[in-house]
């Protein structure tokens, strides 16, 4: 930093007048005439004005130059980044790493130099000892496989912060959001998004779907803030090529392994297990995504996604710019907010889709401002799904539930019933969880036990896939 010369001949002033100061307040303690006492007392009175504005021009002085030495350093860190435009993807991955941990909205898609670095910037640091912008430069000198970039980069921060170690700084911030995310509640979110133009251009009679994924680190925070997600599939990898639903359905074994493999990456410490949230078109709410295999790991016990984890299937459709039952939904689902301790089966009305008609006005009444019901228990195994759900969409309602095939005995009905009295609606997903955990033992096999069939419709309008979507 070079010599603040006005600063010194500011601070020279100070010390004259200081000293002015001294000399004249010993005179008025040994002054006994009295005009010369009130003299020397407009004189200490002329300094401490004097002083008062030379501080002031001092402090003025000094944010002045700080200021300036923020847009010298900010100019720098800039030139440095452009100087490395190989680096542009790790710059990328190194702010998504960033902004996930912090609460301010930012741009989740800024793609230069310019843009990532104003975001930063806009990032308070709170109470933690290092900033935003801090912590991406500890992110980019540990990923970076570019010497000249990481040597620029410590002598920058030699000179505009002193003392500082980026991955020591890296480590300590790996160890806060190891501790952080330990009790946190992870998520993947699974979409599968119907492709008609390239349906269209393929001159197939089906249609081709599109699967995309991501890893929510913290459903809390996801759901106030947006931020701490990542995809698990690359944007241009085979896996996300439009495809037939029947070869989609092939490769999720293979990739509901991989993203979960991804997400205990990531998480390394949470102890937790994923909640699994799998998005769908209407024509595929009857898909079974509870019941998709996993590889097992150690080749003698056949494992169902849903043995583990929560898994709640979404209707795609009511994130869809077209749905304009939103102000129902919302209003819905702060409903369900007020009821968590409620006896589920309270808030279940009882429905079926034989008659459409009829379980239009079931739904009509249900969401009545003076009901106090949340979800649809469906009596029977839906007619048609999709008919089904577009009902539910139609009335706002956010929850249902319903058995994707009949049991032994038609006892599918009762055992719903009784799942549901057995938990409070906020436990719901848990409960449900274990009951299809029950279906590992050998005696509950898919003809009697509901568990391999539970469909669980939860959908959480504050819980959407992110905007990339």
């Amino acid at each position: 930093m070079s010599k603040d010369y006005l600063l010194d001949h500011y601070q020279t002033q100070l010390d004259d007048l200081e000293q002015d100061y001294e000399q004249v307040k010993e005179q008025l303690r040994v002054e006994l005439d009295a005009p010369t006492q009130n003299r020397l007392e407009r004189q200490i009175e002329q300094i401490g004005r004097k002083t008062r504005e030379l501080q002031q021009k001092i402090e003025q002085h000094k944010a002045e130059r700080q200021r300036q030495l923020a847009q010298d350093a900010l100019a720098e860190l800039i030139g440095i980044f452009k100087a490395h435009a190989g680096q542009l993807d790790l710059l990328v991955e190194a702010y998504q790493q960033t902004i996930r941990h912090w609460s301010v909205p930012v741009d989740l898609n800024a793609r230069t130099v310019d843009a990532i670095i104003n975001e930063l910037e806009r990032i308070a640091p709170g109470q933690l000892s290092y900033t935003a912008r801090e912590e991406f430069i500890a992110h980019v000198v540990q990923k970076t496989s570019s010497p000249p970039l990481a040597h620029a980069l410590n002598q920058w921060g030699d000179q505009y912060r002193m003392g500082i170690d980026w991955l020591q700084l890296h480590d300590q911030i790996q160890a806060i959001q190891n501790n952080r995310l330990e009790n946190a509640q992870p998520a993947i979110f699974i979409t599968i998004t119907r492709c008609d133009e390239d349906s269209t251009q393929a001159q197939e009679d089906q249609p081709y779907y599109r699967l995309n994924a991501w890893l929510i680190e913290n459903l809390e925070t996801y759901r106030s803030q947006k931020t701490g997600y990542q995809s698990l599939l690359p944007v241009n990898s085979l896996d996300s090529a439009p495809c037939l639903l029947d070869e989609l359905l092939q490769r999720m074994t293979r990739l509901v392994n991989q993203f979960l493999i991804q997400q205990r990456q990531v998480c390394e410490r949470c102890q937790n297990y994923p909640e699994i949230h799998v998005f769908l078109p209407l024509e595929l709410m009857y898909l079974g995504a509870d019941a998709w295999l996993l590889e097992p790991e150690t080749g003698r016990r056949r494992e169902c996604l849903g043995h583990d984890h929560v898994v709640v299937i979404r209707c795609a459709n009511r994130y869809d710019r077209a749905y304009n039952k939103g102000p129902s939904w919302l209003r819905l689902w702060q409903r369900h907010q007020s009821l968590l301790e409620e006896p589920a089966d309270n808030v279940f009305v009882l429905g079926h889709d034989y008659d459409l008609d009829e379980l239009m006005d079931v739904l009509d009444e249900a969401v009545q401002p003076d009901s106090k019901i949340v979800g649809l228990r469906v009596k029977h195994p839906p007619v048609n799904t999709e008919e089904l759900c577009y009902e539910l969409l139609d009335s706002g309602l956010p929850l249902a539930i319903w058995a994707r095939t009949s049991l032994v005995n038609q006892c599918h009905e009762s055992e719903l019933s009784n799942l549901l009295t057995t938990c409070c609606l906020g436990r719901l997903p848990y409960t449900v969880k274990g009951k299809r955990h029950e279906t590992r033992r050998r005696q509950n096999s898919p003809d009697c036990h509901i568990g391999h069939h539970l469909s669980l419709l939860w959908d959480d309008p504050y819980l959407v896939p992110p905007k990339s979507a």
